[in-house]
């Protein structure tokens, strides 16, 4: 499967009331500046998947489903985890919420997904947007997992 997204920040959070969330626990195997190996948890269901990147916004993306038993213990290896809430807020584009918890606790951001690259490049963010982080270590959550604390604040006044 292959993905083409951007990703922001969020300027005025949206009224997320009425809409479900999605808990994940992802823990980094193997990151590089081109690949990446993950597990991750969402709700009662175990994924592995190998994220690599083809371009500035595309990536392929490989996944299967594991057992807990699995999770667990790769888990153990983990170089890096994320805690996140996913709140999808449409489907045309494919339009997400993500708001970080724990260490990460600081971050919201927004990533649409696109059919292609061009629509993608079209892309105008609505106003209550923020700023684009594509590209950034903020955008990717196993270059978050390895940010240190101190540059955070950096990326984020950019």
């Amino acid at each position: 499967m292959q993905e083409i997204e951007r990703k922001f920040l969020v300027k005025k959070l949206p009224d997320l009331e009425d809409i479900s969330k999605i808990q994940y626990e992802r823990h980094f195997l193997e990151i590089s500046s081109d690949r990446e190996v993950r597990i991750q948890k969402k709700w009662e269901r175990y994924e592995k998947e190998t994220k690599t990147k083809l371009s500035d916004i595309e990536y392929k993306k490989e996944k299967k489903e594991i057992s807990p038993e699995v999770f667990d213990t790769l888990k153990e290896k983990s170089i890096g985890t994320i805690l996140r809430c996913s709140y999808e807020l449409s489907k045309n584009p494919e339009t997400s919420l993500k708001v970080y918890q724990w260490l990460h606790h600081w971050l919201i951001r927004i990533e649409v997904e696109f059919i292609s690259r061009q629509e993608a490049l079209d892309f105008k963010a609505p106003d209550w947007y923020g700023k684009e982080i594509t590209g950034t270590p903020l955008a990717n959550d196993s270059k978050l997992v390895k940010l240190p604390d101190k540059d955070f604040q950096n990326y984020l006044t950019l």
